[in-house]
């Protein structure tokens, strides 16, 4: 039997088709019986969901300043941390894998100090700066040794410049085997309020200074050790949620 080839409208015609019977149907109707609820919902079935995205914990909801304090974001620099030389001081920094902490932290920062006269030090930009309201109190601490027994360290908080300084303190007595030591730093109460400030830990003698693990916390939610930070805590809490669930993909797990 010959085969017959139908016009090209008959063919658009046919393709059309289900698009008219479509179009010709009766819209939907959607009824809602507010006065007949269905089953009842349980209040815990409302929280909170969090993760770890774009900044979402650490340098956001976790209260530490400090990035990259244990040295181990690059295996071959010591990302977000820079070399500060005053006048008259020299030296260099490196990772140092053969003075380490311990098995967790087996990578150390290396201060080597090779000319004293002026500060030579390390400073941290935390996350896109470090932020300063006058009169807040911060706690830090870090692991350290060096290579003459009783040398000290300075640390500060203090503009990008240099030229302005919210808060300052010193680390005596650094050992040569490794140790943790912790200060309170204080922004004066007369200060601009910045989110611009970075954080330094500077030597003024000669010598070879090991770091560790370098901490430093702002006033966290209800004043807890190594707590969350107070204004996006408080967001959360004013939710009131009934769970804080913590997906796949996270530090917690």
């Amino acid at each position: 039997m010959p085969c017959r080839l139908l016009p090209a409208t008959a063919y658009l015609a046919l393709f059309l088709l289900p698009s008219f019977i479509l179009v010709a149907q009766a819209p939907a109707r959607l009824t809602l019986r507010l006065d007949q609820p269905g089953k009842p919902v349980s209040p815990r079935l409302y929280g909170l969901m969090t993760e770890e995205i774009n900044f979402s914990y650490e340098g956001g909801l976790y209260g530490e300043l400090i990035r990259n304090r244990t040295f181990k974001d690059s295996a071959k620099m010591a990302a977000f941390w820079s070399l500060v030389q005053g006048a008259g001081g020299e030296g260099s920094m490196t990772l140092d894998r053969q003075n380490a902490l311990n098995e967790a932290l087996p990578v150390s920062l290396w201060l080597d100090v090779t000319k004293a006269g002026g500060r030579v030090g390390i400073a941290n930009e935390g996350y896109w700066g470090i932020p300063v309201r006058a009169g807040a109190v911060y706690k830090g601490s870090f692991f350290a040794r060096c290579s003459v027994p009783g040398q000290g360290l300075s640390v500060s908080i203090e503009s990008p410049d240099g030229k302005i300084v919210y808060g300052s303190g010193e680390v005596a007595g650094i050992d040569t085997g490794w140790r943790r030591y912790t200060f309170m730093l204080t922004a004066d109460a007369g200060v601009q309020p910045t989110a611009d400030a970075r954080f330094i830990v500077s030597a003024h003698q000669q010598g070879s200074y090991w770091l560790s693990l370098v901490s430093l916390f702002p006033p966290t939610y209800k004043d807890r050790p190594y707590g969350l930070r107070p204004d996006l805590m408080q967001l959360l809490a004013d939710m009131k949620p009934a769970f804080l669930r913590f997906p796949g993909g996270n530090y917690v797990e």
